[in-house]
């Protein structure tokens, strides 16, 4: 299918021009955080683009998902999931909502990730209006909150939401920048907060005392050990070994007190086949058995989860699915080093894969950009996926 490279690109750029900062990562720069006005701005789209359905979906604090479903050629059901969320733009050097066109390149927050993918299925569905035609499966495109912090909680809420009305999706892509290879696994994860209660005292009395900071030290010994053991194991997928990291550390109130309460975050990458459940009591029980004081131990892990943690996702590579877009895309199946929204449909779907335009690797950066060759590439890869009649 023949598209437009301008139309392709205003379309990205239209969207970038709409800040959506997750406002977990907002600033000053971040003008109006939440991704309520793209949602809304999405539903119109969706709406003039002959939606059959137009749903905006409240999540949390004023953030709602947008559902909108297009009518097939057949039973079948499937969905492309692009998370509306970006990340900060305070350490951006150019203007992060500028959307500009140059270079070959879209230029702005959010188009690499993810509203590359929004604006290359906005396009096709101009298209098919265009010409009449409508895609092989019923097409249900959804705009999710809250991937990039906060626990995947629109995810989390689309799966809830179409649960409730006995939604059966055949086949999910979650839109995330792939270089275009179709992903079919990556770590689970699980976290903790983990705190050590001393009692203070003057330090030129510590006997009166007891350190907090001195019994995390023996946390954070067995931690890196706990590490070490994880990382001699023998990877049974291409997904790899899990791991284990403590990426915050705090505690004491003045240099010549005894610190009453040190406190660390704990976080733990898992594998196909581990537990979160398993894993998270396992950590708990080494850390006990390691601290010479009392700890208090708090899952990070969202409430409306359920478990501690969110299992790996991982299928097999020759899936339909993963194998049409591999072929369509002239790419190979891939597993990622990074977590998407695909954690929270395992289960639920019976094929997934994550796929998109563009590197992680230039993701979250200064400045972000998209190429239009690869938004072009993409709407190939999809316009075979859905193959519209």
């Amino acid at each position: 299918m023949a598209l437009d490279r301008r139309r392709i690109a205003g379309n990205v750029a239209s969207l970038v021009r709409i800040p959506s900062v997750n406002p977990l990562h907002a600033g000053p720069r971040a003008r109006e955080p939440g991704e309520r006005a793209l949602a809304e701005h999405l539903a119109a789209r969706f709406a003039e683009l002959g939606a059959e359905e137009v749903t905006l979906d409240p999540v949390i604090d004023d953030r709602p998902n947008v559902y909108a479903r297009f009518a097939g050629r057949s039973d079948a059901l499937v969905v492309i999931d692009v998370h509306t969320d970006t990340v900060t733009v305070e350490h951006m050097t150019d203007d992060p909502f500028d959307g500009r066109i140059e270079d070959g390149r879209v230029w702005g927050r959010g188009a690499l990730d993810t509203k590359a993918t929004l604006g290359v299925v906005l396009t096709l569905l101009e298209e098919w209006q265009a010409r009449g035609v409508r895609p092989r499966p019923n097409l249900l495109v959804i705009g999710t909150v809250g991937e990039e912090g906060g626990g995947l909680l629109g995810a989390m809420r689309f799966r809830q939401w179409a649960t409730e009305r006995r939604v059966r999706v055949d086949q999910i892509v979650s839109a995330e920048p792939t270089q275009l290879a179709p992903i079919h696994g990556h770590k689970g994860g699980m976290g903790m907060r983990v705190s050590t209660l001393g009692v203070a005292a003057h330090s030129a009395q510590p006997h009166l005392g007891k350190n907090a900071i001195f019994a995390m030290a023996k946390i954070l010994e067995a931690l890196e050990a706990e590490h070490r053991r994880l990382e001699a194991g023998v990877a049974t997928t291409p997904v790899g070994v899990g791991s284990l990291s403590v990426g915050l550390i705090e505690g004491g109130t003045g240099a010549n007190v005894v610190p009453a309460r040190c406190t660390i975050n704990v976080g733990r990458r898992l594998v196909p086949g581990e537990d979160p459940d398993v894993e998270y009591d396992r950590l708990v029980e080494l850390i006990e058995r390691a601290c010479p004081l009392p700890v208090d131990i708090e899952s990070l892990a969202p409430p409306q989860l359920g478990s501690m943690g969110s299992p790996a996702f991982y299928v097999p590579a020759d899936t339909p699915l993963i194998s049409t877009l591999a072929r369509a895309a002239g790419t190979e199946p891939a597993v990622a080093p990074f977590g998407t929204n695909a954690l929270r449909y395992g289960g639920f779907v019976p094929e997934i894969a994550v796929f998109g335009p563009g590197c992680i690797d230039d993701a979250h950066q200064a400045t972000e950009w998209v190429e239009i060759d690869d938004l072009m590439r993409t709407a190939d890869a999809l316009s075979a996926w859905l193959d519209p009649a």
